[in-house]
């Protein structure tokens, strides 16, 4: 510690950048200046959109823990502006429903998680399962309770499916759109 501080000490502010005066000796700066260094930090504050995340686990009870782990690392890494925890509640109750209605759990059944947000800061959430078929969506989502579809509804949470590819199942998919800043 003290080799670090003597070396720092040892160089004036002013030897290497004769040039430019420094900033810390006592120099105005003008609020034009310092406003645009406030928005060029802010600009590189966050990531580029949009930002995309996809992984597949075998179709058990372990794939839900796994997603949760996944989806909130990336969503603290994007710096994702709306409400995380809202967001792994609604990953968890798609990643049991998968899991649970899924499928026949062969060997070779998956479920995969899809994260993406776009370029207004939206998260779009997919899980898809083997199944091809989701009978009593629509019951589903008009029963009034605080779990399942519902929960996601109450949430915010704006929810669709359908099968891009019949032989491979369906996809159910929320949009959640950001926190106002």
């Amino acid at each position: 510690m003290t080799q670090m501080v003597s070396a720092a000490l040892a160089f004036s502010s002013k030897s290497t950048r004769t040039a430019q005066p420094s900033r810390f000796d006592g120099e105005h700066i003008p609020a034009q200046e310092l406003e645009a260094v406030a928005q060029t930090v802010a600009a590189k504050a966050y990531p580029r959109r949009p930002q995309r995340f996809t992984r597949r686990w075998p179709l058990r009870p372990t794939a839900v823990r796994l997603a949760r782990i996944h989806a909130r690392t990336w969503l603290t890494t994007w710096r994702w502006a709306g409400d995380q925890d809202e967001a792994l509640i609604v990953i968890d109750t798609l990643m049991a429903n998968a899991v649970k209605h899924g499928g026949t759990a062969h060997a070779q059944d998956h479920v995969e998680l899809a994260l993406l947000i776009d370029e207004d800061d939206n998260l779009v959430i997919g899980v898809s399962d083997p199944n091809p078929k989701f009978e009593g969506f629509a019951a589903a989502m008009a029963i009034q309770t605080k779990s399942g579809l519902s929960l996601i509804q109450a949430l915010g949470g704006e929810i669709t499916w359908g099968t891009p590819d019949v032989e491979r199942g369906k996809t159910v998919q929320v949009r959640m759109r950001a926190s106002a800043p």
